[in-house]
């Protein structure tokens, strides 16, 4: 079949969306037509050179639909189900899916190619393919109108609630509020401080309001972003364009905050939450880092009972936290309508990832 898919050629290249085609599901996969998808930083590091990514390439991984068609043996969907996709696949067998770190599954992984951004069949083979015949490598690919992808990748959700609305569950909410409840476990009437406040920042923040922290603290060089901050929960903001963020962040929560994230991926900021957190508190880079990244810290804090850790996919368990998740928004607990701030067809992509430097969006949405 014929589907339109944005298609990444190489860093510092605008996103090329075309009309491409793509194969039906072999075993064990899955047709999804998408409804909407999150324009996510993630995606946008390989078109700044901050990864390194093969090409050519169809993008998004941040995204929700409706299952189109199932191939041989697959168990667990059927054709109308509405699904979300996850960053991670879902084995069930690997040593992680065994052990509960679902988001560290590798039951994918070691079965396709070994350059970046692998292919996501099961078999390493590609789906897409342009009209000439060249092969396109990609990953969920939810920038585009249809998309195959293994069985694993997805989970099924209520079709209660309009598919389009539960489109940034799978990165934006996961990596964001998984972060603070699954990864860092933030305690009640602790302090929080969050460097940047893009769409994970902003669930990072809300993550914090969940788990009853008593200050969030919002830090970003960009003033813009601060309305959305508050919105989401933030009770103090700091613009580290104009004054040296440790120092407030010790100033405001009496000698450092109990837990602080970095949702960047550079490592100045890290360095700075660190320098932020108080004895026997933790810092968690959440931000995707650039793939040769290193960050220098100091050692003696550690001594004092300091962590500093990582997050990936904010720790969860996909197919049970989604669903809280979806419960957390149908109690009004958790933010989704509020973090889609602008939508755009697909053929905006490019002007959707410059709303996204600019400040303007918390999370820019794609309808294919």
């Amino acid at each position: 079949m014929r589907t339109k898919s944005a298609i990444f050629y190489g860093a510092k290249k605008p996103i090329s969306v075309e009309e491409v085609e793509l194969d039906g599901p072999k075993t064990g996969e899955v047709l999804v037509k998408v409804a909407a998808a999150g324009a996510c930083h993630s995606d946008y590091h390989a078109v700044d050179g901050h990864q390194d990514q093969i090409s050519p390439f169809v993008m998004g991984h941040e995204g929700s639909g409706i299952v189109q068609e199932i191939g041989p043996n697959v168990t667990r969907f059927s054709i109308g189900d509405h699904v979300v996709f996850a960053i991670r696949p879902m084995c069930g067998i690997c040593k992680y899916c065994s052990t509960n770190r679902w988001n560290l599954c590798e039951g994918l992984s070691k079965k396709i190619i070994t350059k970046p951004g692998n292919a996501i069949t099961s078999n390493g083979e590609t789906r897409f393919k342009k009209i000439d015949g060249t092969k396109l490598w990609h990953g969920d690919a939810t920038f585009s109108e249809f998309t195959v992808v293994n069985e694993w990748k997805l989970v099924k959700v209520p079709n209660d609630i309009p598919i389009e609305v539960l489109a940034s569950i799978g990165c934006a909410v996961t990596t964001g509020v998984g972060s603070v409840v699954n990864t860092a476990k933030v305690k009640p009437g602790s302090t929080v401080a969050v460097w940047g406040c893009g769409g994970v920042g902003l669930n990072v923040i809300q993550g914090a309001v969940i788990a009853g922290a008593s200050k969030i603290i919002a830090v970003d060089i960009s003033s813009k972003k601060f309305s959305f901050a508050k919105v989401f929960g933030a009770t103090h903001t700091i613009d580290a364009s104009k004054s040296d963020p440790v120092e407030e962040v010790i100033n405001i929560t009496n000698g450092g905050a109990d837990y602080t994230f970095e949702v960047i991926g550079k490592s100045a900021p890290l360095r700075q939450a660190f320098e932020a957190t108080c004895a026997g508190g933790t810092t968690c880079m959440v931000g995707v880092p650039p793939d040769r990244g290193e960050v220098n810290i100091p050692m003696k804090p550690l001594i004092y009972d300091r962590r500093l850790i990582g997050s990936s996919a904010g720790s969860v368990s996909p197919r049970v936290d989604f669903l809280w998740f979806i419960e957390l928004y149908r109690q009004e607990r958790l933010k989704l309508q509020e973090l889609q701030s602008k939508i755009r067809p697909l053929e905006e992509i490019n002007e959707a990832y410059q709303d996204m430097l600019s400040g303007e969006v918390a999370r820019g949405i794609l309808i294919p």
